[in-house]
């Protein structure tokens, strides 16, 4: 239990990657090759968790949940007056960059605090 919950947010992007893949699969009828590459990544890293690769996922995820964040304010700005519309969209944006930072930092946290494997000879 203690380590699936350490790894949490390796499952919930591997979550986020299979939800994208089979929404693209029955909405477009098109195969997302991104998603697989992103989902076999996250499965590698689950099995090997390597520091310095859990460091650039983080890092990664973090600039991709800045940059949703900056899409959001964009699209919130087009908007002529405020409506119930807009506000929706600025509060869902929000919430889905917030969560993304979140495991962004949980990951950033994780691997800056994993110790360094040293071969022994």
């Amino acid at each position: 239990m203690k380590n699936s919950v350490k790894n949490l947010p390796e499952y919930i992007l591997m979550g986020l990657a299979v939800f994208s893949f089979v929404e693209t699969l029955i909405v477009k009828g098109q195969i997302n090759y991104l998603m697989i590459v992103v989902l076999a990544i996250m499965v590698a890293q689950l099995v090997f968790k390597n520091r310095y690769f859990g460091i650039f996922l983080g890092l990664v995820v973090g600039l991709l949940s800045f940059g949703l964040f900056l899409a959001v304010l964009t699209d919130y700005r087009k908007f002529p007056e405020v409506t119930s519309k807009a506000i929706e969209l600025i509060t869902v944006g929000s919430l889905l960059s917030l969560g993304g930072a979140i495991l962004a930092a949980i990951l950033l946290f994780k691997y800056f605090n994993q110790e360094e494997k040293i071969a022994v000879h």
